[in-house]
């Protein structure tokens, strides 16, 4: 009787052993799967110098961050302002991605463009980071659909089409006096053009009008690419529920903005009046640097490193991101969501996501709330990846 009592223990023994094997932890679920980042304003950085290869304590992004987050697919958005003139759109872009370019090339064993969710799977699987080129602002093309396929061929895959002030074109989520309802009849054009190219649209920064008008118009998926949820922190670059179930029923995706300010109005509100108190600092030093963006950073880093410590206290962290996930799961299921960090072109971030080595922190949040590995594995990449094979791999 002895005897079948101790077969019986090491029997139950050697079954929590496997179960236990075939339970992987965050770090390995998070390891085992593809992580997608879809927004990144680190060429900034690179125009100033930056070299990409080389662990910073400055930026929020480099490649030895991006290994220790296991981040396998990043997006770098080529930003520019709604005043650019318009001669100097295109070049101004094409220099951020010769910067880009310039990196690439320093690094081919580390990272590698890839163009199609297939390149980017290859890319991968050799353990390289596959690096995807979007293009933030619609006044990129300086209102010239041949700049399109311009940018096309030098491997941009998605292009936003607004900013924070409206272009001539599409009506910016800010504007509060719109000239026109959401898309012009080249604002149309601009879409359908994309539509043949097969290049992502994404409606992040876009007013209601211009998103509904888009959804009218494309014949592929969208993303919203750093766009949070409007029900949990009522800013105009949020997605109303609206919105959010018009984008998966259009088989899209929406990847979630670190953005302090967009994932809490408490920390908006706290932000405003922080930064305000310093206002005049904040001045003298933009003043001192008018040119030098790199320096001007550095001077101003101890500032915002002092205001951000304050803002601390709002108790923003990792969970609020997931807050975010959670509730679009819950509204519209797990397909539909993703991230987009804003990495390097915000200031204020979460309390376990300070930088991209902190993304396995999402991970073990929603392995903390129950999520199935499966759901978890497309919210990491899984998502953006479905919409990346559907629209560019023609």
């Amino acid at each position: 009787m002895r005897r079948v009592f101790l077969i019986f223990i090491l029997v139950a023994c050697l079954a929590g052993c496997s179960l236990y094997r075939h339970t992987p932890s965050y770090s390995e679920l998070h390891r085992r799967a593809l992580v997608a980042d879809l927004h990144s304003d680190a060429v900034l950085r690179m125009m100033n110098g930056a070299d990409f290869g080389k662990r910073d304590t400055v930026g929020h992004m480099d490649i030895p961050r991006l290994r220790d987050g296991g981040v396998d697919l990043q997006v770098m958005a080529c930003w520019l302002a709604t005043e650019t003139p318009i001669e100097a759109c295109r070049p101004r872009v094409d220099s951020m991605i010769d910067a880009l370019d310039a990196q690439l090339a320093r690094y081919p064993d580390q990272i590698e463009l890839c163009r199609t969710s297939a390149e980017a799977n290859r890319i991968i699987d050799q353990s390289k980071i596959a690096i995807f080129i979007g293009i933030e602002n619609g006044v990129a093309i300086a209102d010239n659909l041949d700049n399109l396929k311009h940018f096309y061929d030098r491997g941009v895959r998605y292009f936003t089409l607004t900013h924070t002030a409206s272009n001539d074109w599409c009506i910016s989520s800010a504007d509060t006096a719109p000239a026109f309802h959401g898309l012009t009849d080249f604002g149309r054009d601009v879409v359908r053009r994309m539509n043949e190219l097969g290049m992502i649209i994404d409606i992040s920064h876009a007013s209601p009008d211009a998103v509904e008008e888009v959804l009218k118009v494309t014949t592929d998926p969208v993303i919203a690419s750093h766009s949070c949820v409007r029900a949990l922190c009522d800013h105009d670059r949020n997605l109303t529920d609206e919105q959010v179930k018009a984008i998966a029923a259009n088989g899209g995706v929406i990847g979630i903005n670190f953005f302090n300010g967009y994932l809490s109005t408490a920390w908006r509100v706290a932000s405003d009046s922080i930064f305000g108190a310093h206002g005049a600092e904040f001045d003298s030093i933009h003043a001192l640097y008018p040119d030098d963006g790199a320096r001007r950073w550095q001077a101003m880093l101890p500032l915002i490193n002092s205001c951000t410590k304050e803002l601390e206290k709002v108790g923003v962290d990792v969970g609020t991101v997931c807050d975010h996930i959670d509730y679009i799961v819950k509204l519209v299921g797990p397909d539909y969501v993703c991230f987009g960090s804003d990495f390097d072109g915000v200031s204020g971030l979460p309390l376990g996501l300070e930088d991209c080595s902190k993304v396995p922190n999402i991970t073990a949040e929603l392995v903390k709330r129950g999520y199935s590995a499966k759901d978890i594995k497309k919210i990491l990449g899984g998502n953006f990846m479905r919409v990346f094979r559907k629209v560019c791999d023609q």
